[in-house]
């Protein structure tokens, strides 16, 4: 018969055994889990760029409450997240708002909030695409709302065991960190232990690792853990890293050009873009805009120009128009002058819509007065509006009249109605009042104004009636 005090002791040892697997199984999650604040912001650019000059109430709804998420308005995010869920319950975009909605309910440490969202998403939604970035929510909400609690781990034990034990033996002996796990590379193990011996060689193994890394990143037949490598060697910030980073960047996707399954064709529809952390080119365009020498900006620079395939052009682009520092606009401004397609230098206006540098602003205005091409003028001004400064509105207001193509008056009356402003109020009512107005575009102005709580506005749609 066991010793009751054996049995005490055993079965804290159990307890304490689940809480480590859980405990690394969440780290794990974190650390491998694909970042999707890149996806979302090629979601959100895909949704400035596009061809039509018309945008339905839903999409620009989308666009403001994810410009909030991009500037840290986290208060103003969840409210506009909230509002976009209600007005919208049926909108294909709605799982998409509610883990942005956790998201900043997060982020204002309202937990019980965050819960509350993630489980409408996991319950409604189980299939997203978000969902998995959503359970990972839901464990750091869930850690925050019950100290106590642990995630369920569906991993196979003995291979949490060795991840346990890596990670030990690294934190505790980084020097020899890239040794060891060359040799769970090398060795039968899962592919789970394989990648978390990655992740775990760029977190400790130092400059060091650096060289290993590089190999994987170049060499690794499995593309899901020469993926991890690119991604840890990207995170290492040294500059060995660089000229490897670009030579991925620069090649061909090994999935360009094949046929895509009805849910990545799906996916599609939202990312133009088609590069996430997935594909090893991605995942280097990435991490170079992550990188922190200033070199990495001119390397962004040059897949921009010179990349395989448009979707990474575009990809370099998008990332570059996040990276902090006036290097980043110095390249955006340079790059709107050298490509010659209208794709891309629409994609560079749509990123010089999220730079606070003025020089973004006035090439913008520049773009939106004086560029021969209807395109890139409708792009420009969707980005001014976009930016919702006063000063951007004063950019907008004056071209109305001037304007002599009616395509364009009406992306101009659609940008006014992204302002919460008296001034853009009374230009939408001016059009609405003038029988001259083609009667299409005095009913786009009357739209635009449907959209405001404004006491004045009211007002004026009450005398309409009289």
């Amino acid at each position: 018969m066991m010793n009751p005090n054996t049995r005490k002791n055993t079965s804290r040892q159990s307890r304490f055994a689940a809480w480590a697997l859980a405990a690394v199984a969440l780290s794990l999650v974190f650390a491998s889990a694909t970042p999707r604040a890149a996806a979302q912001n090629s979601e959100l650019y895909n949704r400035l760029v596009q061809s039509s000059g018309s945008t339905d109430d839903a999409t620009r709804a989308l666009e403001q409450a994810r410009s909030m998420i991009d500037s840290q308005r986290w208060a103003q995010a969840a409210s506009a997240f909230d509002k976009f869920i209600s007005q919208y319950p049926s909108d294909k975009s709605l799982d998409a708002a509610l883990y942005w909605l956790a998201y900043a309910q997060n982020k204002q440490n309202n937990f019980q909030g965050a819960y509350d969202a993630l489980a409408r998403l996991l319950q409604n939604y189980p299939r997203s695409s978000w969902a998995d970035d959503g359970k990972a929510l839901s464990y750091e909400v869930m850690s925050k709302l019950n100290p106590g609690y642990h995630p369920d781990v569906d991993a196979d034990g003995d291979a949490q065991l060795k991840i346990i034990a890596l990670r030990t033996l690294c934190e505790n002996d980084r020097a020899n960190c890239s040794a060891r796990v060359n040799e769970v590379l090398k060795s039968n193990n899962p592919a789970s232990v394989k990648e978390a011996a990655i992740i775990l060689l760029g977190r400790y193994g130092g400059t060091e690792a650096v060289p290993a890394l590089i190999q994987l990143s170049r060499g690794e037949a499995n593309e899901r853990l020469r993926v991890r490598a690119i991604t840890a060697l990207g995170a290492t910030n040294d500059e060995r890293a660089l000229d490897v980073l670009r030579e991925i960047a620069m090649s061909a996707s090994p999935d360009e050009g094949r046929s895509r399954t009805p849910a990545e064709a799906a996916r599609a529809e939202w990312a133009v873009i088609g590069f996430d952390d997935d594909s090893p080119t991605g995942a280097a365009i990435h991490a170079l805009a992550n990188h922190e020498n200033p070199r990495a900006v001119q390397i962004l620079g040059e897949v921009a120009t010179s990349g395989k395939s448009q979707r990474a052009r575009l990809a370099a682009i998008a990332v570059l128009s996040r990276r902090r520092g006036d290097s980043a606009v110095d390249e955006l401004l340079r790059l709107y002058d050298a490509l010659p397609e209208v794709q891309s230098k629409k994609y560079v206006l749509a990123g010089l819509a999220m730079r606070k540098d003025p020089r973004a602003l006035g090439k913008l205005a520049d773009v939106a007065r004086s560029s021969g091409d209807p395109e890139l003028r409708r792009q420009a001004i969707r980005s001014i509006s976009i930016r919702g400064e006063q000063a951007s509105l004063d950019l907008l207001l004056p071209l109305y009249d001037s304007e002599r193509d009616n395509d364009l008056k009406t992306a101009l009356l659609e940008a006014f109605g992204q302002y919460q402003d008296q001034r853009a109020y009374q230009k939408l009512e001016q059009v609405v009042q003038n029988s001259s107005e083609p009667i299409e575009r005095r009913k786009i102005a009357l739209s635009m104004l449907s959209h405001s709580k404004d006491p004045q506005v009211k007002t004026f749609l009450e005398n309409l009636l009289k």
